[in-house]
């Protein structure tokens, strides 16, 4: 039996099974999947869904979330992605946004197949495990990774998997799936992600083509299309393809089936990137502790490491994308308590209050900090100090961790309330509790079509 870590995914993929899974692995997926719809249906409001939403066309069975269209499945998952993605609310690992990728090709596969719920969630666990192996073993040194990087090549491999393990492919058809993913993968992009221009690019994460692109796969190894079948494998295989320079086989089958990575996956309170999250928890704490009012404010001083300084402050975010990257804008968000669903809006970013905080903010480098993140890589432990200056005196505080990361998750309330704030607006209050409950006990869903036509808007 071959052991090349391109057969030892394939094999996993196509024999993996709910049984015997840890009921806490069994809730995490159905957190993920909660968080994520929720992402999808606030998302859903904005000018990037809507654009995927309109090129995904119509003449299908699978349901663009929030909308009241039907595409076919490549497409659909496209939007759906797009629209997960859009806050920059949805879940992170280490790096990337799996859940982003994986969920909409899974959804939309179900959907037009008519599974079950359960089917549905064996699928998403296979497509997060598949992906952290390969991503956790094909990371770049930082000093690759400030060159060239994307997380949008493995989480390829993520969709490819659900949607594989959805479609019932045996080994030798799922070898020419992740073959095909690999084919399929987008460029490794953050290099030309917009940093170098003040304007961010709608791309940002490049969560969509993944999703399309690993579903595509799969269905194309179904019907018998030829591929390699070693394409993680060797010197030659998908690591350098992407862009690293080093690869680590052992820690891309090790565990894999019995460990969960899953686990590891962040579910995120802010609205705006990982990066941003420990500083935007300890601001939340210096208000707290020292009943702080926005008027006090006369400046913030925000110590943290390099890309923060150099990339993250964007001080008239001329787009909702632009402020999703923004020190500042997160800042003056937090200080001024704007609901969280809102921050993406015009009037929260050029509302005269808004730009006289952001004004008032200033991110400097901390060398630790840096050091600190370059070692351990994972965007749920960003180091970051945040001093409130005001007439009372200063006040600081400090974050080695990001809330709704896997040493401080966020609680199922926590989950269930942000949910809630993203759907109801775009479904109503009765699709919304009618979602929740089925993802609640998606074990029981008879078809993935009564949890998609809650998802559609009326």
């Amino acid at each position: 039996m071959a052991t090349t870590p391109t057969a030892v995914l394939a094999r996993y993929t196509a024999t993996a099974s709910l049984d015997g899974v840890p009921a806490p692995v069994v809730q995490r997926v159905k957190e993920l999947i909660l968080d994520h719809l929720g992402c999808a249906l606030g998302g859903s409001r904005t000018p990037l869904a809507r654009a995927a939403a309109d090129v995904a066309g119509g003449g299908g069975g699978a349901t663009v979330v929030g909308t009241s269209i039907k595409a076919a499945p490549g497409p659909a998952a496209f939007a759906n992605a797009m629209a997960a993605n859009a806050l920059d609310y949805d879940d992170t690992g280490p790096t990337g946004h799996p859940g982003a990728t994986i969920i909409p090709a899974a959804l939309a596969l179900a959907e037009t197949r008519r599974l079950r719920g359960d089917a549905f969630m064996l699928a998403v666990l296979v497509g997060y495990e598949v992906w952290a192996h390969i991503r956790g073993a094909i990371q770049p040194s930082w000093e690759r990774r400030v060159l060239v990087y994307g997380n949008g090549v493995t989480q390829t491999f993520g969709a490819a998997a659900a949607s594989a393990r959805l479609l019932g492919l045996d080994v030798e058809r799922t070898l020419c799936a992740f073959g095909l993913a690999g084919a399929f993968a987008p460029l490794p992009h953050d290099g030309k992600v917009g940093w170098d221009e003040d304007r961010v690019s709608w791309v940002k994460d490049n969560v969509a083509w993944p999703a399309e692109g690993g579903l595509r796969a799969a269905l194309l190894a179904e019907r018998g299309f030829g591929a390699t079948r070693e394409i993680l494998d060797g010197e030659r295989g998908l690591w350098i393809m992407a862009g690293s320079d080093r690869c680590d086989f052992d820690r891309m089958i090790r565990g894999v089936g019995t460990e969960f990575d899953l686990l590891g996956v962040s579910s995120k309170p802010y609205p705006c990137c990982r990066w941003l999250h420990s500083t935007v928890d300890a601001l939340r704490q210096v208000m707290t502790a020292h009943h702080m009012e926005p008027r006090e404010v006369r400046r913030v001083t925000v110590r943290s490491m390099a890309p923060l300084v150099d990339w993250f402050q964007i001080r008239r975010p001329a787009t909702m994308v632009d402020a999703e990257f923004s020190v500042p804008h997160a800042v003056a968000m937090t200080l001024l308590g704007r609901p969280r669903p809102d921050w993406w809006l015009e009037a929260n970013r050029t509302d005269p209050a808004v730009l006289a905080l952001i004004d008032r903010v200033a991110v400097e480098l901390d060398e630790t900090a840096q050091a600190e993140y370059a070692q351990n890589r994972n965007s749920a432990r960003i180091p970051s100090t945040v001093a409130v200056e005001t007439a009372r005196g200063t006040f600081e505080h400090s974050r080695k961790l990001c809330h709704g990361g896997p040493d401080d998750p966020m609680t199922w309330q926590e989950i269930e309330e942000k949910f809630r704030e993203l759907a109801e607006p775009v479904i109503g209050g009765r699709r919304a509790a009618a979602v929740l409950q089925m993802v609640t006990e998606l074990e029981a869903v008879g078809s993935l079509e009564e949890l998609t036509g809650a998802l559609s808007r009326a």
